[in-house]
C-alpha cells in the first residue's frame, strides 16, 4: 500500500492581516465570503476593515487589546475580525451559542475593552437580552461609550450591529463615524505593530466540569495549521470552499485563512440549513466540502438531490468518523473526490495531522493522516508521562508552530497542559504506525471500567456504525452494582426502512458474540435530536437523556 510520505509545509512569518492587505490589492473584486443573501469581494473587506480600524483606533483601542465578538456566520463578523487585526488588536471570539452563565465568566476574563455585537438574527437569539442578563449593571448606564460596570470592569462599550437602537448599547454607525478623523496611516501602523507570534484570536474552550478556557492562537499558529489544508487539496483562486462550522471556531476561522493563501472564497450560513447548502453548492460550485462532523455531512451528501452527476465538480469532503461512516460518505461523493481526515483541536490551531491526498482510501477511512513538516505528533503513557513505542495506545501530545500559546489569564491550565520542551497534551488517546499515521482512539476521559476491563466508547461506537439503520451513535459509561458501569448506547436511526426496523434488542444482538461481553452495552436509547455544542455532541449531558430506571442509577452514583 503505497502513502505519500510527507505534507510539505512552509515558514510562516507575517500576519492574518497582512495576508488580506495582499490579496485585496492583487484581486480587489474577487470573492472572498458567500453568504445565502450577500458575497463580500477581498475589496470590500479591505475597505471596511480599514473603516473599522479607524474607528477602533479613535475610540482607543491600542495595539495588544482585547476586542470581543459575540455574532454567528454573519458577514458582519468577518469585518469586524479582519477590523480587530487591521488595528493591531486581538479578537475575542465569543461563542455566540453561549449563554448567561457562560458569558458573566468569559466577557470579565477575556479583559475585552469592546465588545460588537448584532440584531442580524433577533428572531432566533436577541443577543441584547442576554447582555443584559450577563451583565447586570448594564441597563440603565449613562453612556454606552463609557460603561462603568463592576462584574466587567474593562469592558468600556458594547457596539451593537442593526437598525435597534437601546440606550445602554453604542450604535455600530456611531462607533464607525468616531473614525472620521483617523487617517489610513494610523492604521498601517498599527496593523505593522503585530508579529507573527502575537496572539491574533482568543477561542474559548469548555471542558465537561470546569469553567471555559481562552486558547490564544497566533498568527502564526492559524496559518500554520491551515495551510495545511490549502496544501493538501492545492487550493487554486478559483476554488470555493463550504464552510458550515461557526466562525468562533478554529474550524471557521481556519477555512477563512485557508482560502486567504490562494485568493479562494469561502460559503457559510448563520445557522446550518441544508436544503440552502444544497443550493448554495450548486449556485456557485463549490470545489471542496468542510464540514467536518458527520452530524454536518450526512443530511447533505444523503439528500436525493445529492447526485455524482449534479456535483460533479466536488473534490473534496472533510469528515471526521469510524470507518463505516466513512465508507458510506465516501460512497455518496463524485467518483473523483476524496474524502478526507484529521486530527485537530483549538490548541493546535485547528489541525494537527492530516490525510494526505494521494493516500488510499483505506488509510483515509481509518486514519487521521500524518504530521505535516515542522510539527511532531508522540504517543506518551498518560500517568507517568514515558514516551510509548510504535503502536501502543496513550495520549497524543504535540507540538510545532500550529500550538497555542497560551490559557488567555490561567497559568495553572497552561502549565498542565505545555509540557517542557514545548509538547502540548491533548488529553486524547491514540496510536502512530511505522510510517506515523495516526489512528485516533477516543478521548482519555472517555474511558469505561467494566469489571475492571477498560473500555473504549470509541472502539463500541464504532462497530455500532457498522449496523444497517444506524445513523450515528455515542456511548457512555453507566454506574453498575455488579461491574462498577456498563456500556449504554443512544443511536440515531438512519431515514429509510432499515433504520425505522431498527430496535433496542436488535442493537444488542448486533454486539453479542462479535464484542466481548464487558463491551457489549446493557441498554439502548433512541434520539432524533442530539445535545450540541456548536459543532460536537456534548457528550457530557447524555445520562439527562437515559430512561428514568437508568438516570436514577446515575443519580445514585453521584451521592
Amino acid at each position: 500500500m503505497s502513502r505519500q510520505a510527507r505534507i510539505p509545509a512552509e515558514e510562516v512569518t507575517g500576519t492574518i492581516a497582512e495576508l488580506m492587505v495582499e490579496q485585496a490589492a492583487h484581486s480587489p473584486d474577487a470573492l472572498y465570503a458567500i453568504f445565502a443573501d450577500r458575497t463580500l469581494s477581498y475589496g470590500h473587506i479591505h475597505q471596511e476593515a480599514t473603516r473599522l480600524a479607524r474607528a477602533l483606533i479613535a475610540f482607543g483601542i491600542r495595539p495588544g487589546d482585547h476586542v470581543a465578538t459575540l455574532m454567528p456566520n454573519v458577514p458582519e463578523w468577518v469585518i469586524a475580525y479582519f477590523g480587530c487585526l487591521y488595528a493591531g488588536a486581538r479578537c475575542v471570539a465569543l461563542n455566540a451559542r453561549y449563554k448567561t452563565h457562560e458569558l458573566e465568566f468569559t466577557i470579565p476574563h477575556s479583559d475585552a475593552k469592546l465588545l460588537i455585537t448584532t440584531d442580524a438574527i433577533a428572531d432566533h437569539v436577541d443577543f441584547t437580552d442576554i447582555l443584559r442578563e450577563s451583565l447586570p449593571s448594564l441597563p440603565g448606564q449613562a453612556d454606552p461609550r463609557a460603561l462603568k460596570l463592576a462584574e466587567a470592569p474593562e469592558l468600556r462599550a458594547i457596539a451593537l450591529w442593526g437598525d435597534t437602537r437601546l440606550p445602554e448599547f453604542l450604535p455600530f454607525a456611531d462607533l464607525v463615524a468616531m473614525g472620521a478623523e483617523v487617517g489610513d496611516q494610523a492604521v498601517e501602523a498599527a496593523r505593522a505593530t503585530a508579529r507573527a507570534d502575537d496572539t491574533a484570536a482568543i477561542i474559548y474552550t469548555s471542558g465537561t466540569t470546569s469553567r471555559p478556557k481562552g486558547c490564544e492562537l497566533t498568527h502564526r499558529g492559524i496559518q500554520s495549521s491551515w495551510f495545511t489544508f490549502s496544501t493538501v487539496v492545492d487550493l487554486k483562486a478559483e476554488d470555493r470552499i463550504w464552510m458550515p462550522m461557526p466562525f468562533y471556531h478554529t474550524g471557521g476561522i481556519g477555512p477563512m485563512t485557508a482560502v486567504l493563501k490562494a485568493g479562494a472564497a469561502f460559503m457559510t450560513q448563520p445557522h446550518y440549513q441544508p436544503e440552502e447548502v444544497i443550493q448554495l453548492i450548486e449556485l456557485y460550485r463549490i470545489n471542496h466540502l468542510y464540514p467536518g462532523f458527520p452530524q454536518l455531512s450526512l443530511n447533505v451528501v444523503d439528500d436525493p438531490r445529492f447526485t455524482h452527476e449534479r456535483f460533479h465538480y466536488v473534490r473534496s469532503l472533510l469528515n471526521v468518523g469510524p470507518e463505516a461512516m466513512q465508507q458510506h460518505i465516501q460512497s455518496r461523493l463524485p467518483p473523483d473526490a476524496i474524502l478526507l481526515n484529521l486530527f485537530g483541536m483549538t490548541e493546535g490551531s485547528g489541525i494537527i495531522t492530516f490525510t494526505p491526498f494521494d493516500a488510499p482510501f483505506a488509510v483515509r477511512a481509518v486514519s487521521s493522516g500524518i504530521a505535516p513538516e515542522l510539527r511532531e505528533v508522540r504517543i506518551a503513557e498518560p500517568e507517568s508521562g514515558a514516551i510509548l513505542p510504535v503502536g501502543e495506545t496513550g495520549e497524543i501530545q504535540f507540538r510545532g508552530p500550529n500550538s497555542f500559546k497560551s490559557y488567555y489569564n490561567d497559568p495553572a491550565a497552561t502549565r498542565a497542559t505545555i509540557l517542557e520542551g514545548g509538547w502540548v497534551r491533548t488529553g486524547d488517546r491514540g496510536r502512530l504506525d511505522a510510517d506515523g499515521y495516526l489512528t485516533f482512539a477516543g478521548r482519555l476521559k472517555d474511558m469505561m471500567k467494566v469489571g475492571g476491563e477498560n473500555v473504549a466508547a470509541a472502539e463500541i461506537e464504532a462497530f455500532i456504525q457498522k449496523m444497517p439503520g444506524v445513523k450515528l451513535v455515542q456511548v457512555i459509561g453507566v454506574p453498575d452494582d455488579r461491574l462498577g458501569e456498563v456500556p449504554y448506547a443512544f443511536v440515531e436511526r438512519t431515514t429509510d426502512s432499515d433504520g425505522a426496523a431498527l430496535s433496542d434488542d436488535a442493537v444488542i444482538a448486533f454486539c453479542q458474540g462479535a464484542l466481548a461481553k464487558w463491551k457489549v452495552p446493557r441498554g439502548v436509547s433512541f434520539l432524533t435530536e442530539w445535545p450540541m455544542s456548536a459543532t460536537k455532541i456534548q457528550k457530557f449531558k447524555l445520562p439527562a437523556y437515559l430512561p428514568e430506571e437508568w438516570r436514577s442509577r446515575d443519580e445514585t452514583a453521584k451521592v
